[in-house]
């Protein structure tokens, strides 16, 4: 099992480095704020705050907050539906063209077991609408695929583990509708974590993001990601007292 994984990011990650030449890259520092309230066995609600910086963390980059509802069909799909309001900044060798954007995005999850290795494979589609710094409007489509792997790497005297996580994801953009499809981004991230609390984790890792920035111009960013959790059960009696 743990030579099926490997072989598929080993995969994921020729794929990406064979797609174009990267003629830059920079580095960066992000910070991701998680929390999700469990309605009931099949409802929540989650919210996603993330602070971008770079020239490691001389520099705001992007600031996003993305709340979204997920509804849970079984233990192996789930659907959800969210927004996004990203602020730009012009920082990095590559300036954002864009001064903030609104998403609408929805998503299909699916879940499933590797052996001990818990995998979900998740598909979004996204409405993007664009504010350039011009103040022109600009309306376009995104498809994403990500695949997640969380694993247990090390339990400690105290019962708790040294937790394990991979991520890989491809994004396709769209230049009308659904037409005229084109890669814009593969992101990977190999991150190490720790249940601080029963509801809450915190993970450090390495990102690598891999852009598309158009004209034949190809760039990536060397991030050291820091995801924070911290999760409410609402379906539990002592959240009511």
């Amino acid at each position: 099992m743990k030579k099926y994984i490997l072989n598929v990011v080993i995969a994921l990650l020729f794929f990406s480095a064979q797609a174009q030449e990267v003629q830059d890259n920079e580095g960066g520092v992000w910070f991701t704020a998680i929390n999700k309230f469990k309605i009931s066995d099949r409802v929540s609600v989650v919210n996603v705050a993330q602070w971008r910086f770079v020239e490691q963390m001389k520099y705001t980059r992007i600031f996003l907050v993305m709340p979204f509802i997920n509804y849970k069909f079984s233990n192996r799909v789930s659907v959800g539906v969210g927004y996004n309001y990203s602020n730009y900044s012009l920082a990095g060798i590559y300036p954002p063209s864009l001064d903030y954007e609104n998403r609408i995005w929805q998503h299909v999850t699916l879940y499933s077991d590797l052996g001990k290795v818990r995998m979900n494979q998740r598909f979004m589609f996204e409405e993007r609408f664009k504010t350039r710094l011009n103040k022109d409007e600009v309306y376009s489509n995104r498809l994403r695929y990500r695949m997640n792997f969380d694993f247990n790497i090390l339990r400690f005297k105290n019962n708790k583990y040294l937790l394990g996580n991979v991520s890989e994801e491809i994004r396709i953009r769209f230049s009308k509708g659904i037409s005229n499809p084109n890669f814009d981004q593969n992101n990977f991230i190999i991150s190490f974590g720790y249940p601080l609390l029963d509801n809450s984790k915190l993970y450090v890792g390495y990102r690598h993001d891999y852009y598309n920035a158009g004209n034949g111009v190809y760039w990536g960013d060397h991030i050291f990601n820091v995801v924070y959790t911290y999760n409410f059960d609402f379906t539990k009696k002592k959240f009511y007292k």
